[in-house]
């Protein structure tokens, strides 16, 4: 995708509240047509799927309390 440029006036950005992101990101999941899990062992074997399925996992943030080799 080439690059844009906008004027700083022409830039719009929406805050999310956290039920809106939370939406996001499950809406984003399902689209992959994968679980959450199902994304994280595709990661753990270094072999994704779909590479929708690889974006999805990078936007991913980590889950709370997981090891610090599990980072979603």
């Amino acid at each position: 995708m080439p690059a844009t440029y906008a004027e700083p006036s022409e830039i719009v950005v929406h805050r999310l509240t956290p039920d809106e992101a939370r939406e996001a990101l499950e809406a984003a999941i399902a689209q992959t047509g994968f679980t959450r899990e199902e994304l994280e062992a595709q990661a753990r074997a270094g072999r994704f799927e779909t590479e929708l399925a690889h974006q999805t996992w990078f936007c991913l943030p980590p889950r709370l309390g997981t090891s610090a080799g599990s980072r979603r």
